[in-house]
Order: C-alpha cells, then structure tokens, then sequence
C-alpha cells in the first residue's frame, strides 16, 4: 500500500532551500476513496497547504496524511497510516525538512521522522528500531532522496510549471528506497467512479518503480508491490494547480484505484 501512495516523483535530496516567504493558499483538505473491483478497500484524507497560485511561488509547504485500508481488505489487512510532512520550494523545485510517519499494520505499530540536512544527508530516527532503518543508516541509502509527501509536492509544482511528467527520481519512505521513473502517457477524458469529485479532461501519467531496498523479497517476488501504475492530474480546483484525482496500480491482490471523492477549504 505505501507504494501505491508513494507514487510520485521528486528531484533528490538537496540540501534544504533557503527562500523568502511566499503568500500561502488556504489549506485544502483532499479525500480519495479506493477501491477494488468496485468495491471500498481503502480511504485516504489529506491537507496539503503550498504557496499560492496556480503555479505555486517560493515558500514553504506542508502536507498531512491519514489513510487506512476499509471494507472485506481491512479484515483481511488492518492497515492505518498517518504521515506529516514539510519543507520549502523554490523554482518549482521541493526540498524536505521533515517527515515523520506513525503505521499500524496487523496490529504491529511502527514509528519513523526523517530530518533533512545540508547536502542531501538523511537522519533517521525509528522507533521501534528496526533492520531497514540500521541498514539505511550504515549504508547511507537515504541520502540524497525524497520522501513520498515531498514528492507529490514535487510532482504538483513541477508539472504546474513543465505541463510534463517526466524523469526518474529517489525516495525513500523510512522503510524501503526506490527509484521511480515517470513518464507522460496522453491525454485523457476520466469518467465518473462512485462519487467522483472531477471527471473530464486529464494528463495520464505512468510511474514504474524499481525496488532498490528495503522491500521484503517475499513480496517483491509475489508482486505484492505493484510494478507500475497510472497517474491522472487535472485542475480540479480553483486557484490551484492540477492535483492527482485519480490513481490506478495493479498487484498480487488485484487493481487498485484511488479516486479524488471530496475537496475542502
């Protein structure tokens, strides 16, 4: 599941930008429903706040997460997440201060904050502390990327900016690093899901990861994670960018679409 809403793309871990202060929108809280063969698995809630415009200025960001799996999923897979995530962007480009993210999964609780520092070096701090964690500390496998927050900043300011989904890019969620290539699929009209927030004209995007570290070979081998996934992104709401309001990635369990249900000022 982190991989399906990791999927974004970032520019790296610089060291942290240093810019003057840019008016700032009005948060907006962002709900995604998801669902499996047309059926609830998953919601996902988040309130992101950028610098103003529709091609977001310099300035500071901040995005906060809580998502969990709902339905037949949750009783086969009790998952819940909450993330928080800041930083600053300057030029469309994104740089992470701080991410910090709280799991549950099958009643087993795991904490992580990752704190960014000059050029690219990423300090973890997991509780309880676990192999991956020691792992990317020793090896230094961190440095130099992304969180998956940061990274659908970097993908919002970006394209707000290029019109292009494009590159290949570094993150690492305080679990498992990997890279992931974009790149840009058309253009498309989405019609409605359920209770779909926007329909109509989109920017299809492809994301393809490649799983570097971190991940269980158990899973990468059952293609528990998925191998690629769709990306649509539309100006769905006034004064602000275009935001992902649809996404669709295929695994073990089956397709995975999580589809924008809800905005709020």
């Amino acid at each position: 599941m982190a991989t399906i809403l990791g999927i974004a793309l970032s520019g790296g871990g610089e060291s942290v930008f240093r810019v003057p202060a840019a008016q700032a929108a009005r948060p907006v809280t962002l709900t995604y429903a998801g669902y499996m063969a047309g059926l609830p698995v998953f919601s996902l809630t988040t309130t992101v706040s950028l610098p103003a415009g529709t091609v977001p200025g310099n300035g500071g960001y901040s995005i906060s997460a809580d998502g969990q799996t709902a339905g037949n999923l949750r009783m086969l897979y009790p998952y819940a997440a909450s993330i928080n995530a800041k930083g600053a962007l300057k030029n469309q480009a994104a740089a992470p201060k701080q991410f910090s993210s709280v799991s549950q999964i099958m009643g087993k609780q795991e904490a992580v904050t990752l704190t960014y520092g000059a050029g690219g070096k990423v300090g973890i701090d997991a509780q309880p502390l676990t192999r991956q964690a020691q792992e990317a500390t020793a090896q230094g496998f961190a440095n130099g990327t992304m969180d998956p927050a940061s990274a659908v900043v970097a993908l919002v300011a970006k394209f707000a900016s290029t019109h292009q989904c494009q590159g290949t890019f570094k993150l690492f969620d305080g679990v498992r690093r990997y890279d992931l290539k974009l790149s840009q699929a058309g253009f498309v009209d989405l019609n409605p899901l359920q209770q779909s927030y926007y329909h109509g004209s989109a920017t299809e995007c492809v994301a393809q990861p490649q799983l570097l570290q971190g991940f269980s070979q158990t899973a990468a081998q059952s293609q528990f994670y998925p191998q690629s996934a769709r990306l649509w992104l539309a100006p769905a709401v006034p004064q602000l960018p275009a935001i992902p309001v649809r996404i669709e990635a295929q695994n073990a369990l089956g397709l995975m679409t999580l589809d924008l249900v809800d905005v709020q000022f």
